[in-house]
């Protein structure tokens, strides 16, 4: 039995995020800045405790800066409501999955949220590796469902992409463009899906070049970090970068890409494999690529 109180009618937007790990918190609080009801959906009361908890001393330090209105906050604070409940997602207009980047877990969770799910409510997934034509046979009227993903961390980062499957409708595309427009958001418009979309394809093709170059011999992996930091003006460079998100991380994105596609440049480089077989996967580690060759 949950012991948060069941959630009321709203006259505010609505949202639900069903996830309320780092992103799934801040997805939510970032819409009630900007007048959302919303309900934030967990299984676990700990993780919902500890989203909240979490996004309320981001928003409080802003107050303390002066960077927002403490009244503004508070309020912003109030309009969240906590729920272990899937029943919660009943009447939300919009509703953003925001789980463990796995194939079965999302299956189960799309399958619960259609349960109670109004018919008019659109249905986005923060995926950034899965797109939403692998999963929408087990979203009902899947017309309402596409990919709506947000950057790390959601309360800082603007962009947001809006990818559409072969099954989406174009009102759906036009809703979810204005919900992130809606929340302060920037959003941008895929055509059609394509494995890591926009950004995230960019950077980890990117990272692979970077990995074959020193692999190759022709530069270290400080030159090459002092050389893309300053002549593409990246606030960190590939190998530091992939040490801070974690080099099974990377590994994993570059494996979903291979599996996906077929396409060469995303295997995972032999230096990369080695590390993480090794143990030696980034910061959470104590070593990595920026340290691998000290």
């Amino acid at each position: 039995m949950s012991d948060w109180p069941e959630a009321e009618p709203a006259t505010d937007p609505t949202l639900a995020v069903v996830g309320a790990g780092a992103m799934g918190g801040q997805i939510a609080y970032q819409a009630a800045l900007h007048g959302y009801a919303v309900r934030l959906i967990s299984r676990s009361d700990d993780r919902l405790r500890s989203a909240s908890t979490s996004c309320a001393s981001l928003l409080r330090r802003r107050v303390e800066k002066g960077k927002l209105d403490g009244d503004t906050c508070e309020t912003a604070l109030a309009r969240v409501t906590l729920s272990s409940d899937f029943g919660a997602v009943a009447g939300a207009a919009t509703i953003i999955e925001s789980v463990a980047e796995d194939r079965a877990i999302k299956r189960e969770v799309y399958a619960r949220i259609c349960e109670h799910a109004d018919d008019t409510a659109i249905i986005g997934t923060n995926s950034s590796t899965l797109a939403s034509s692998l999963l929408e046979q087990s979203v009902t009227r899947s017309e309402r469902f596409l990919n709506v993903h947000f950057f790390n961390p959601a309360l800082l980062m603007t962009l947001v992409e809006v990818v559409p499957g072969p099954h989406t409708a174009e009102d759906t595309i036009l809703r979810a463009m204005d919900f992130a427009r809606a929340i302060g958001k920037t959003p941008v418009r895929l055509a059609r899906e394509e494995y890591g979309f926009i950004a995230n394809r960019i950077l980890f093709i990117a990272i692979q070049e970077a990995m074959r170059l020193v692999e190759g011999g022709y530069i270290s992996v400080e030159e090459c970090d002092l050389a893309v930091r300053n002549a593409l003006g990246w606030p960190m460079g590939p190998f530091e970068l992939s040490d801070l998100v974690g080099l099974d991380v990377v590994e994993a994105i570059l494996d979903e890409g291979f599996r996906q596609t077929g396409d060469e440049r995303w295997e995972p480089v032999g230096m990369l494999r080695d590390l993480v077989a090794r143990g030696r996967l980034g910061n959470k580690s104590g070593g990595g690529f920026t340290t691998a060759t000290a």
